[in-house]
């Protein structure tokens, strides 16, 4: 190498290295340990609307600048009696020379240590803020500062709630990356948090911002998720849900719409797992998890039902109520009947059910815990009791007049009925049965937990009771005919059914005839 090439050399490194002095000077003047927590205390706190507070400074200049941060208390202005909006236990930035010169300063990256953030709930008298709110942020003017990456694992994220006595909300975000975060705009994130009830984890992705210091609840935020739960973490039912969805809307109210999937879909009541998928659309208060279901379609096994209603606190209570309004229209009896009793169903049929169903919390399972009310129909039903079925197609024999016609067989039956659920016992009203040749109208009950009925009414055949005989017995049965045909029937007998459902007694009260 030529001399004149050496010179040209040694006068550009010497170049380079009078600008990283010069940098690495104007850096540790602007960036003394004074200088950098003035500069964090008055970004945090105007940005924030918050009193600032932070321990332990160590700021190191190199190829790069890097700033750690011990003990981090941020305490919200407005809400000085809440928990600090925000505590960390340390905070390292890291950035390049020029770019911490730069307005807006831009820090490459942010590493946050055991990150607790708390989003106090909105006081009655924040109703109205939001515009109030989205002006002060305007005011507040752009962001000073814009980071490319904050990451902040093992977070706990609490949301206050205004109702007295309820505890709030708490998500563990395993995993959170924000990226290309500032005050002003919204924030990309991802994250990896756990759900408390059901237990599961969530994966989600979306914006986040730009942050509404004056309300926190106001701040808007989109995303999709995809969440896997045990099921079993809620008392009196069981399964693995898988769903997914997207959602949009501030803190306080976020619309929803998503899937959700369970192909062991369960409840503690001895019935036997179902497949169960649903398409929901829902609003969802974030501040405390109450849910207004809009529309929700559903498939339990082969049987598609509407619904909607909400997942709510009620007063008083500890957990959180099931309120839905629930149709079923063209469904299948057998498909219901597998969520109640072990085995194959005691009933096949079509099914129209319409019912308000109610599942308050508590410790008790869920055939004493569930209230329901509404009305039902079960077209061409057969009974899957040989010994059931025998004696339903008896009934129709005898009814049309016709006992020893064995072509009469595997009869069907129509039922209707209005029903009252509670403490495990359904308690029917109003139930007509109906054969070919007969129609029983009763009234009784059915005990989920002892699968036992209680019924009693009466039986009207188009046959006199002589007619439904053979050989002698007809003699005797003659007299009682007009006594017994009533109302343009020919038999109107009162009856009494009770006993295990896979095996009841049909009993004839004559007591009651005479």
């Amino acid at each position: 190498m030529t001399w004149s090439r050496r010179r040209v050399l040694l006068i550009v490194g010497g170049a380079a290295a009078g600008v990283f002095v010069t940098l690495a000077s104007m850096v540790l003047y602007q960036w003394k340990m004074p200088h950098v927590r003035a500069w964090l205390i008055k970004t945090l706190s105007e940005q924030l609307d918050s009193n600032v507070e932070i321990g332990e400074i160590s700021v190191a200049v190199g190829p790069t600048v890097q700033v750690t941060v011990h003990d981090i208390v941020i305490r919200h202005r407005l809400y000085p009696e809440a928990p600090p909006l925000i505590r960390a236990e340390a905070f390292t930035m890291e950035a390049s020379l020029l770019a911490v010169l730069h307005k807006p300063r831009r820090i490459s990256s942010i590493e946050v240590t055991k990150l607790h953030i708390f989003v106090p709930p909105r006081r009655k008298d924040d109703a109205g803020k939001g515009a109030a709110s989205a002006l002060a942020g305007k005011l507040r003017g752009p962001s000073p500062v814009v980071v490319g990456r904050i990451t902040a694992d093992d977070t706990l994220l609490e949301i206050g709630t205004s109702k007295p006595g309820r505890d709030p909300r708490q998500f563990e975000i395993r995993k959170l990356t924000l990226t290309d975060a500032a005050f002003d705009r919204p924030t990309a994130y991802q994250a990896t948090l756990t759900n408390p009830v059901p237990q599961g984890l969530i994966e989600s992705r979306g914006t986040f911002g730009p942050w509404q210091p004056d309300d926190p609840t106001l701040t808007p935020l989109t995303g999709t998720y995809a969440f896997n739960a045990d099921l079993n973490s809620i008392k009196g039912i069981s399964g693995h849900l898988d769903s997914t969805g997207a959602f949009e809307g501030r803190l306080e109210q976020i619309l929803a719409k998503g899937t959700t999937r369970t192909p062991d879909f369960s409840l503690d009541i001895g019935g036997q797992p179902v497949p169960l998928t649903t398409e929901f659309t829902a609003i969802v208060d974030g501040t405390n998890g109450d849910t207004v279901l809009q529309s929700v379609e559903a498939t339990i096994g082969r049987t598609p039902l509407k619904a909607r209603g909400g997942i709510v606190h009620m007063p008083g209570q500890k957990g959180r109520t099931i309120e839905l309004d629930i149709t079923i229209d063209g469904g299948r009896l057998e498909d219901m009947l597998r969520l109640a009793i072990e085995g194959e169903p005691d009933m096949t049929g079509r099914l129209k059910l319409k019912t308000h169903l109610e599942l308050p919390p508590g410790e008790a399972s869920v055939p004493i815990r569930l209230r329901l009310k509404g009305d039902f129909h079960v077209a061409t039903a057969r009974f899957a009791s040989d010994t059931v079925q025998a004696k339903i197609d008896e009934l129709s024999r005898r009814a049309r007049g016709k006992p020893n016609d064995t072509a009469i067989d595997n009869v069907a039956s129509d039922l209707n009925g209005t029903f009252v659920l509670g403490d495990g016992l359904m308690r029917m009203a109003q139930v007509s049965f109906a054969v070919r040749g007969a129609a029983i109208n009763l009234h009784g009950n059915y005990s989920l937990t002892h699968r036992t009925v209680d019924f009693a009414g009466t039986a009207r055949m188009d046959a006199h009771a002589s007619e439904m005989v053979t050989g002698w017995k007809r003699i005797p049965l003659k007299i009682l005919d007009p006594i017994l045909a009533k109302d343009g029937a020919g038999t109107v007998l009162p009856i009494h059914i009770f006993g295990p459902v896979a095996k009841p007694e049909f009993k004839v009260e004559m007591k009651k005839i005479f």
